[in-house]
């Protein structure tokens, strides 16, 4: 929930505090300080599985004239061992229109193969698509109804010889788009509930624990306690603790006080 000050004024490059030089970069470079610090954990025993992005529709506002305004940040999934707990199905996303009309095609098993015949070898990753397909109840282009039922491969072949997805939707992309959003009594950094609740949804199960040691002005614990889960927080700044406590209190949420640790 921090993020870096910078002095926001209407000359903008004098405004830059002055920095030191860093071995192995030039002025103006870009640090790169997120892929450093994950390359970092992976050299250390973490299995680092994915990089998100997250997009920003509202970004805020930089005056520069050589290079792109930065609309983007960056969110990573890291594992202490090669197995982990992932709630996939917790944070799925509708599909595509284009991709429900096209597989509410006639003759779409037909061209990838049937139930139990996937075709050639190249057909490789569709068949693992129809593997991947669950019983369901889904509406066909028309609006209609359609009852799945198992076919021999354990997918779902409705009774008009249509497949339809998972009827939970797509697996989760990795371009997030989600607005900034404010919080009045703390620091212009604070991230929005939206970019940490499918964090949690996938990484931790209901009535699990999740640890945040940047509590900041106390996003991640309020999503977690929406969620069911309970939060354990650390931070250096007292100040804050008693932000995130109203915060809370303003959800009607009651962390326990025990669970957030202050530097006095």
């Amino acid at each position: 929930d921090h993020g870096g000050k910078q002095a926001y004024t209407k000359d903008y490059a004098r405004a830059q505090p002055n920095r030191m030089p860093i071995p192995g970069l030039k002025p103006k470079d870009l640090v790169g300080i997120p892929w450093r610090v994950a390359f970092a954990l992976q050299a250390d025993g973490w299995w680092l599985r994915s990089d998100i992005i997250w997009s920003k529709p509202n970004p805020m506002p930089e005056s520069v004239t050589d290079r792109p305004t930065k609309a983007h940040e960056y969110v990573f999934l890291l594992s202490k061992s090669e197995r982990y707990y992932y709630d996939a199905d917790a944070i799925r996303e509708p599909y595509q229109q284009s991709s429900l009309d096209r597989i509410s095609q006639p003759n779409f098993a037909n061209q990838n193969g049937g139930p139990k015949d996937y075709g050639p070898e190249s057909n490789r990753s569709m068949r693992k698509t129809l593997e991947n397909f669950a019983v369901s109840v889904a509406r066909g282009p028309d609006g209609r109804k359609k009852t799945g039922v198992v076919g021999g491969d354990g997918s779902a072949q409705h009774r008009d010889g249509e497949r339809w997805p998972n009827p939970q939707g797509r697996n989760r992309r990795t371009v997030w788009e989600i607005a900034t959003k404010p919080y009045p009594e703390a620091h212009f950094a604070t991230y929005p509930e939206e970019l940490v609740k499918p964090c949690i949804l996938a990484g931790c199960p209901e009535g699990g624990i999740v640890l945040d040691p940047f509590l900041g002005s106390g996003t991640t614990m309020v999503a977690a306690e929406q969620l069911g889960r309970r939060c354990f927080a650390l931070e250096i700044e007292p100040k804050y603790v008693a932000v995130a406590l109203e915060r809370a209190s303003q959800r009607g949420l009651t962390p326990r006080l025990a669970d957030i640790a202050a530097a006095a």
